[in-house]
């Protein structure tokens, strides 16, 4: 079980999963000595900060240092329409499949 009480299995499942940004796209590395969070850095982060649960894998992804530095907190919508998404043309049709599966999910 890794720091975030992610289970070695599920941790494996999601990096298989998230090879690259699941909001930007952008290639990431593993930082695991960085001191901060380095704009290239893969970093977890869940889609919905509401459900903080470490089960749920369809809320855990792995996203760059600089999504998760400017999303941190935000509704996923809300965020969409920040000035960081708007310029690096980040939206519901740009993102990886399982946060589009996540956002289709929440409107079902």
């Amino acid at each position: 079980m890794n720091a975030w009480g992610i289970t070695a299995e599920a941790e494996a499942r999601i990096r298989k999963r998230d090879k690259l940004c699941v909001y930007c796209r952008a290639k990431m590395r593993q930082r695991p000595r960085a001191r901060g969070v380095p704009p290239d850095k893969a970093t977890w982060e869940h889609i919905d900060n509401d459900d903080l649960r470490p089960t749920n894998l369809m809320n855990i992804v792995i996203c760059c240092g600089r999504c998760n530095t400017s999303k941190r907190a935000k509704k996923l919508l809300s965020w969409f329409a920040s000035d960081y998404c708007v310029k690096n043309n980040i939206n519901s049709r740009t993102v990886a499949p399982v946060v589009k599966k996540w956002l289709k999910d929440q409107t079902t």
